[in-house]
């Protein structure tokens, strides 16, 4: 009895360990050279993308506790981050330098905390990791998925090859 009770509140201090985002205003200097994120690997950072500089990434990124070399396997995943009723979705390209759990930006920071993000510093949050598709990154189509979608004639190749 005693074991089954040292467990049940073994797993619940486990359970409420917090899972934080902070800002940090690298992640708002459009300058800043993708070159210098922790995820960059051979001239890349994600596969299929060409970004020079953090102002090129069209999507909101943030840094993970758990990157910790360019190959690491959180390098290009995409997370929903919730604080209250608000969600937002980054892409990890970075580690996070400040400790525990993410770092993003002041302007993700703030569309999170509603414009607190200054006066809370860092704060609890859920998140979860989701298909990078939610962080709009998509990846080509399989021969076998462009067949399906195209038909397999001539004109719907046509067709998906000039307007899609």
């Amino acid at each position: 009895m005693y074991i089954s009770s040292l467990v049940t509140i073994t797993s619940y201090i486990s359970l409420s360990t917090a899972i934080t985002v902070t800002y940090n205003g690298f992640y708002d200097d459009d300058t800043v050279p993708v070159a210098e994120l922790a995820c960059w690997k051979d001239g890349r950072i994600v596969e299929g993308q060409d970004w020079a500089t953090v102002g090129e990434v069209t999507y909101q990124i943030a840094g993970h506790e758990g990157v910790d070399r360019p190959d690491s396997p959180l390098c290009g995943s995409c997370w929903s981050l919730s604080y209250g009723d608000t969600s937002r979705s980054v892409l990890v390209l970075h580690s996070a330098q400040a400790g525990s759990g993410f770092e993003t930006s002041l302007t993700v920071m703030n569309s999170l905390t509603r414009g607190k993000a200054g006066q809370l510093g860092r704060v609890n949050i859920t998140a979860y990791r989701t298909e990078s598709l939610d962080c709009g990154i998509a990846t080509e189509p399989t021969e076998e998925e462009r067949k399906m979608v195209v038909g397999g004639n001539w004109y719907s190749n046509w067709f998906y090859d000039n307007f899609t």
